[in-house]
């Protein structure tokens, strides 16, 4: 209407205790422009939202603020016109702007990019975006899945934020996941060897993410594979490193009290033979009385031999050259199953 500051000006009405209104008053040029201002919105807390194309914005409308309602007469606090930013605000059109200033969500009206038509309604809010995380356990040798798997979804602190355990179908699956981070899915399973992997989540709300594990079985035909047992240089004490290996031959011999073993130590063909024969036997047997120091009963160990270099599995005889790697491969202690323990 005429009077005004710009193109489409802002204004208040009284409404009567007869439910007539009162004639319009321009809200002023505190908050009108030469420009566009539109949609107004009064939150519970009396603050003003408004939209504007003439006050620095991001471009075209932008969605403001002022505090303009809620100073009283003779009050010299000064009005202020506050721009939401970004992601209120676009380089689109940004309006409609609505708040519940009590749980500090609501709604407003855009047609920047990623909508579904010309102007689309946006929620908004402490609301967290949430994802889901769901895969399948398998065992790695049979590709089958394997029940009784305990799932952890750990933090990047190592902090465990949820578990889950498998059935039949090895599947598992975790909810409300935050989005936009980095966790490790951690999979643990008597007899097995665990599987871990990191994912990072996305940015957007609701989307699924699928990540398997595969756990690889401590028993594979007649014996119990663990990763190398490492000694010292010309020692045989059990150190720290190998404790934590052989803490799964004493998971497995726990979960099956009728098996029996017997533990072979084998070295490469560096050093003299002879020597070499007594130190395999030492680690041998060093590595029974720490399996008899975990409660394995002394029965259950059949026999803990070392066989020096005379059961080469490669080329790497006396007098041949070969790297480390090929001599690293005939340095081994087997732990071989000796009776039926099912």
């Amino acid at each position: 209407m005429e009077g005004g500051f710009g193109q489409t000006d802002l204004y208040k009405v009284a409404i009567k205790s007869d439910g007539s209104y009162g004639k319009p008053i321009n809200l002023g040029p505190e908050i009108n422009t030469e420009g566009n201002e539109k949609f107004p919105y009064v939150a519970k807390d009396s603050t003003l939202y408004f939209s504007s194309d003439a006050n620095l914005n991001l471009g075209l409308l932008d969605i403001f603020e002022s505090n303009l309602l809620k100073i009283k007469k003779n009050d010299t606090t000064q009005v202020y016109i506050k721009n939401l930013g970004a992601p209120f605000n676009s380089p689109y059109d940004d309006f409609c702007f609505f708040i519940d200033t009590e749980t500090q969500t609501g709604y407003l009206s855009s047609n920047r990019e990623g909508g579904q038509g010309g102007d689309d309604i946006y929620a908004f809010g402490k609301y967290q975006c949430k994802q889901t995380i769901t895969g399948i356990a398998y065992d790695e040798l049979t590709k089958l899945p394997l029940d009784k798997v305990r799932i952890v979804l750990l933090d990047t602190d190592g902090k465990v934020i949820d578990t889950f355990f498998t059935e039949k179908d090895g599947k598992y699956e975790f909810k409300d996941v935050a989005c936009d981070k980095t966790f490790t899915i951690l999979g643990e399973r008597v007899i097995y060897r665990p599987d871990k992997k990191e994912i990072t989540t996305t940015p957007v709300n609701g989307e699924n993410t699928e990540i398997d594990l595969y756990l690889k079985p401590l028993i594979i035909d007649n014996e119990i594979v663990i990763n190398p047992i490492y000694f010292d240089y010309d020692k045989s004490f059990i150190r720290p490193d190998a404790a934590y290996e052989l803490e799964n031959i004493v998971a497995v011999m726990r979960e099956h009290p009728r098996m029996i073993i017997k533990i072979e130590s084998h070295t490469d063909s560096r050093g003299r033979d002879a020597y070499n024969l007594k130190l395999s036997d030492r680690r041998a047997k060093s590595t029974r009385d720490y399996l008899y120091s975990r409660g394995i009963e002394e029965d259950r160990i059949l026999s803990a031999i070392g066989y020096g270099e005379t059961q080469i599995l490669n080329k790497c005889t006396n007098g041949v050259k070969c790297s480390d790697a090929e001599h690293e491969f005939n340095r081994r202690s087997k732990f071989i199953i000796t009776n039926q323990y099912k």
